[in-house]
């Protein structure tokens, strides 16, 4: 494999140093990063932002601006490959430090615990066919080649929350690949279920969903103290069941997909189950020997939670019955590599949601009888927010520059500015608030050999 990008293949986690242990390969991986963040509105956010909640026009933390260091990104990763007659074998483990733990905050120590990002081991079997599991990227997420992990397109942008409209998640998974000759591959995957029900107004006493009464009790490792700010978790019926077919005919890579998901609440002494999904497509061209275009996009019922916007998924109607909200997401892109020390990126991503509500009430997604009186104002009070995302839209320019590329390692500084446009769904009195953010991320890493 080329290294068309240092960048690029540092920041997937490729390693290039190796020792060995018996028969398996090792090679380490990672970086140091230490980054600037500048916002216009508050998130109280990391290098991690919150696209799907930037502050409201009129809200305390949209006349806040917001300024935080961080080294929460650095990233630590192991990849361990070998073979057994014809059967190559591999394992890769990868954490930064955007955990949580009690004794976390910025008052005096930054102790910030580590965070896993992906463990999983892959099997090549001598037929074409390969085998997938544990923690990964999910299948759904866009291939820059073939369809191995750590292949995966992972925008070039420092924010760890990617790019609006971009489409991933990383979560258990059991994936099945095979390639039909040289230029197509297929692969089908089950992965973990979640229901996010962001900006959803539940009928009082629905169980099942992530924000139910009874996701917080039985206490568990979700729940408790042990991971201060979780959610529950929503109780799924069934994994997500995720397929995809590639393409790659000499001319660039090519992607159709497709996901299934099962939802289900309980409601009046009844559970209630039902199905959502969606299909995308995607590619990567090199418009020129230096130049990409990236495009990708989601179209669908209930796939909410598979965007960076993190959106909703499902609204319960007022007799608990599930119905999953319609949504498409799109994000575009271009990279340039104009010399071996140069990045230069620009990205613009798109998400929708559907107004999902039932006339008469505030109940869904987005009705008109939402109560949004504390959604624009310094001090709410008790006026709820009910707001729900209509759209939010991003533009996101940057680059990295080498500064040093040598055996010893990479020192790379990177810059990176966003503009991040959201709107609700109007409420009462036709009251419709919306918000934005500037947003500027200034970056300088150590990549390890």
């Amino acid at each position: 494999m080329g290294r068309e990008s240092a960048t690029e293949e540092l920041i997937s986690g490729r390693g290039y140093q190796t020792f060995q242990y018996k028969g398996i390969h090792f090679a380490p991986g990672g970086f140091f990063d230490g980054t600037a963040i500048f916002r216009s509105a508050n998130e109280n956010a990391d290098v991690q932002s919150t696209f799907g909640d930037i502050p409201l026009q009129g809200s305390a933390n949209s006349q806040l601006s917001e300024f935080r260091g961080s080294a929460r990104g650095s990233r630590l990763n192991l990849l361990g490959e070998g073979r057994y007659r014809s059967t190559a074998i591999a394992g890769y483990v990868e954490v930064d430090f955007l955990g949580s733990p009690t004794y976390g905050n910025e008052l005096e120590t930054n102790s910030w615990g580590p965070r896993l990002r992906q463990v999983w081991s892959n099997v090549d079997l001598p037929n074409g066919i390969s085998l997938l599991f544990g923690q990964s990227w999910s299948l759904l997420t866009t291939h820059r080649i073939g369809l191995k992990p750590r292949q995966e397109f992972i925008p070039l942008n420092t924010d760890l929350q990617t790019v609006v409209g971009n489409n991933w998640a990383r979560q258990w998974g059991l994936r099945v690949t095979k390639a039909f000759g040289p230029n197509l591959i297929a692969a089908v995957a089950i992965e973990n279920p979640e229901t996010s029900v962001n900006g959803v107004v539940q009928p009082i006493g629905v169980q099942g969903f992530n924000t139910s009464p009874n996701a917080q009790k039985p206490s568990n490792f979700f729940t408790t103290s042990l991971t201060p700010g979780a959610n529950g978790i929503s109780t799924d019926i069934a994994p997500d069941i995720l397929g995809k077919l590639v393409w790659e005919p000499g001319y660039g890579h090519w992607e159709i997909k497709g996901i299934v998901r099962f939802f289900r609440d309980r409601f009046g002494a009844n559970n209630h189950v039902a199905v959502g999904g969606g299909v995308g497509l995607a590619a990567v061209l090199p418009l020129t020997q230096k130049l990409k275009l990236i495009a990708e996009g989601l179209v669908g019922a209930g796939i909410g939670r598979y965007a960076s916007t993190i959106g909703a998924d499902v609204v319960a109607s007022p007799s608990g019955k599930i119905v999953p909200i319609g949504a498409f997401q799109l994000m575009g892109g271009l990279e340039w590599h104009p010399g071996d020390d140069w990045d230069v990126y620009a990205y613009y991503g798109i998400e929708h949601y559907a107004r999902t509500a039932y006339a008469g009430t505030a109940i869904g997604y987005g009705s008109p009888l939402a109560d949004l009186g504390g959604c624009g104002v310094e001090d709410p009070g008790t006026q709820p927010c009910q707001a729900a995302n209509q759209t939010v839209s991003q533009v996101q320019p940057g680059f990295w520059y080498r500064m040093i590329n040598s055996d010893i390692g990479i020192i790379a500084l990177g810059l990176s500015y966003s503009y991040t446009h959201r709107t609700v769904w109007s409420g009462l009195h036709g009251i419709q608030p919306w918000g934005e953010e500037h947003m500027i991320m200034t970056t300088i890493r150590y990549y390890l050999p």
